[in-house]
């Protein structure tokens, strides 16, 4: 499980921003903000999801989930 630090320099790693990584997770922007502030978690897809985001090591992504 990533921390709301985590999810966020993981989000800046990427080169990504709040908007685009909302797009990419199919969600609000506002529970990006949520997600890197700790007032949401992501449910267990999404979280796979940010997971396996983390093991590409890709630092600009073009990622996308089926």
């Amino acid at each position: 499980m990533l921390t709301p630090e985590e999810i966020k320099t993981l989000r800046e790693f990427t080169e990504m921003t709040q908007v685009q990584m909302a797009q990419l997770f199919r969600v609000l922007p506002a529970e990006v903000v949520a997600w890197e502030n700790g007032s949401l978690e992501p449910d267990e897809e999404q979280m796979e999801r940010l997971e396996r985001l983390r093991t590409s090591g890709n630092r600009k992504t073009r990622f996308k989930f089926n």
